[in-house]
């Protein structure tokens, strides 16, 4: 399970942002970011082949989550292969639109994606047979293995009382989400903690980044190659910048 948070249209500067934890089995290994043929600057699995969230020129910003629920089918294609897939568009419209035909043709296990540029922002939400769209109104919106803003589940009603006080500058919100993202208070029940610390499986990564157009002019993108709890984020933003 993997915890998202994005914050649409909140920033006069940025008005793309999204925070994001990846969790998984700590002998699966990945790459940190870099651009792939396709297009994509971006984390990848290197069992698979996938990514987990990622960026492309166009400003399109997607984030893939596994979703609960009975269908578990190995012989599935990767969740991650359609991220990367995704990525290959220009606009979060077009993502979703391409979406939506996609998975009636062709099937993946239960999953949930993100699609924001600095225009609009949608939830994808596949039990793996049907998907489902929502529109995202300005402000945060956390996502993790169930639907967009779950009031019921503890982890993102977790995140959500800890952005209460949503500053309006990027400088304050970068330093908040990084607490939050670091956040794995002990006091906290176990499915409620953000920064999560198991025996085989834990946050392995988070990112913040920050999209000012659909360019990537002064894009923002951090990246911390472990728990942020104790791995400080690397500044990726002249990466980002540097496509070919």
């Amino acid at each position: 399970m993997c915890l998202c948070v994005l914050v649409h249209q909140w920033l006069d500067d940025y008005p793309l942002v999204m925070a994001a934890n990846r969790e998984e089995h700590y002998d699966r290994p990945s790459l940190p970011p870099t651009w792939h043929e396709g297009g994509a600057f971006a984390g990848s699995d290197q069992r698979q082949g996938g990514i987990w969230q990622g960026v492309n020129g166009h400003g399109l910003l997607v984030a893939l989550t596994n979703r609960q629920g009975r269908i578990q089918d190995p012989s599935r294609r990767s969740r991650g292969l359609l991220c990367l897939d995704v990525l290959r568009l220009e606009t979060a419209r077009a993502s979703v639109d391409w979406l939506i035909r996609h998975l009636t043709r062709e099937p993946y296990n239960p999953c949930n994606l993100l699609c924001a540029d600095t225009q609009e922002a949608f939830a994808v939400h596949y039990d793996g047979r049907q998907a489902s769209v929502q529109t995202l109104s300005p402000g945060p919106h956390l996502l993790a293995d169930t639907d967009v803003d779950d009031p019921l589940h503890p982890r993102i009603q977790h995140a959500l009382s800890l952005l209460e006080d949503l500053p309006e500058d990027w400088p304050a919100l970068k330093s908040l989400l990084g607490e939050i993202m670091a956040n794995h208070n002990e006091e906290i029940i176990p499915p409620a903690r953000i920064c999560i610390h198991g025996e085989r499986a834990g946050t392995v990564s988070s990112s913040l980044i920050a999209l000012r157009d659909q360019s990537l002019r002064d894009a923002q993108f951090h990246f911390a190659d472990g728990p942020p709890c104790s791995t400080p984020y690397e500044d990726l933003s002249t990466q980002l910048g540097a496509r070919d």
